[in-house]
């Protein structure tokens, strides 16, 4: 959280809340010009807008995408972006407008337009602007099965999220309004008003000049909040990832134009149904970058669309590989899992994988899924230098089932400790000896 108020105060997002306040500020000036003045005043202010907003969607975008420091943002033509303020703007509209709706057809009930209001500008709004930055449409931002799939998936977390933008847009708004009441410029506009006439000195100016960048703060803070529960539920929310994270890596500046560049070209050949084709373009950038678990993460949801067996089994080993040497424990046990749902005899290819893998799995509170990856390894690799790890694990399984499973576990044990004492298994096999003792006295 403290990061997500800081945002706002990078030296790159300073500087544009500087530059559009102070543009806000200065366009008055072109009153001078008479009537044209006022429809080029007019004019700035609606520029102003359109460009603060539409870096507000971009600071969302990067952020979903693990750009997390807007001083590591890609470099990417924007233009495109500019339309997502109008689009946003139609979203209000709709939601303006029904609103307005319920209001005539329960008779000026208050109740329910203020209940309504809430629930699709406090509620629904953070979802239907996550919708908008996925789909860049309008009808994808309001389609009502989008909007509660999303909040669902995120769950309730969701809700927590609103009631940090509810309370940063009071800010926004209330705060701003009460930042002129303290400086007085409540009472400058009613005097003006009545016709009396005022010095307006530069204390004047600084009070619009931090009325527009408080303005702009809040808003920047909110899609930094929204931008960040988009990432960290871009699994639930079907958003791959290339950015840094939490890390700071301001090399991968370059390497991310390529990578959204790439994930275009993919969805476009997967929305055709051309998947060996997208499968291709990924193959040829884990080419130059072996190692990268994204990209693998990407091929193996393509593979599976392709559903082409062999292919699947044989990137099922490298990926998981990468993930084992990279301590990637959740991520390595749902692909174990997702192998033995095609088949109950798979094991990884690498034996001493299986191990740690069921040791994780006991951590994860998967004790089926441990069992069966070590189920039979003693008798299929006779001599292995992990069998006594196997036994401490099979004993620690049935420990944990109990009962009869108590017996048997002792058994292994005691077997465990009687063939491999100097293994560091056989060791620990000592110590749960020990303790179970200690149990069973008392």
């Amino acid at each position: 959280m403290p990061r997500i108020f800081a945002l706002p105060l990078d030296k790159v997002v300073l500087l544009r809340i500087a530059a559009l306040s102070a543009l806000a500020l200065l366009s008055p000036l072109a009153l001078f010009m008479g009537v044209i003045g006022v429809f080029a005043m007019l004019l700035v202010l609606l520029g102003v807008v359109v460009y603060g907003a539409a870096y507000g969607f971009t600071i969302i975008d990067r952020s979903s995408q693990g750009f997390l420091s807007p001083s590591s943002y890609p470099e990417i033509d924007e233009n495109a972006s500019l339309w997502r303020p109008f689009k946003y703007v139609a979203v209000n509209v709709v939601f303006g407008l029904t609103v307005t709706g319920v209001l005539l057809l329960t008779g000026g009930s208050e109740f329910l337009f203020w209940l309504a209001y809430a629930l699709l500008f406090g509620i629904v709004m953070p979802a239907a602007v996550m919708r908008l930055v996925v789909t860049q449409d309008v009808f994808g931002a309001l389609n009502p099965g989008g909007i509660v799939g999303t909040i669902s998936r995120i769950g309730k977390t969701y809700f927590v999220l609103c009631i940090f933008v509810f309370f940063a847009d009071l800010c926004r708004n209330y705060g701003v309004m009460l930042l002129a009441v303290a400086g007085g410029l409540g009472g400058l506009l009613v005097g003006a008003m009545a016709g009396r006439t005022a010095s307006v000195g530069v204390g004047v100016f600084a009070l619009l000049f931090f009325m527009a960048a408080a303005f702009w703060y809040f808003t920047y803070v909110i899609c930094a909040l929204i931008g960040y529960a988009m990432y960290q539920y871009s699994d639930a929310l079907g958003i791959t990832p290339i950015g840094p994270g939490d890390t700071r890596a301001s090399s991968l500046r370059k390497v991310d134009l390529k990578a959204r560049s790439r994930d275009a070209l993919i969805g476009k050949l997967v929305s055709e149904g051309a998947i060996k084709d997208a499968i291709d373009v990924l193959n040829d950038d884990l080419r130059e970058r072996p190692q990268d678990l994204s990209l693998h993460a990407r091929l193996h949801k393509l593979l599976l669309a392709e559903g082409y067996l062999p292919r699947i089994e044989g990137h099922t080993d490298t990926y998981l590989d990468l993930l084992m040497a990279t301590r990637n424990d959740r991520e390595a046990l749902a692909l174990a899992e997702e192998a033995l749902a095609r088949g109950a005899g798979w094991q990884p290819r690498k034996t001493e994988h299986i191990s740690p893998l069921a040791r994780a799995a006991i951590a994860a509170g998967k004790s089926d899924l441990a069992a069966r990856l070590i189920k039979g390894f003693d008798k299929k690799y006779r001599g292995h230098p992990d069998v006594p790890a196997i036994y401490l694990i099979g004993a620690q399984l049935m420990l944990a089932a109990g009962g009869p499973a108590l017996v048997q576990a002792r058994r292994i044990l005691e077997y465990l400790v009687e063939k491999f004492p100097e293994h560091p298994a056989g060791q620990e096999g000592v110590r749960t000896l020990e303790r179970m003792d200690r149990l069973a006295s008392r």
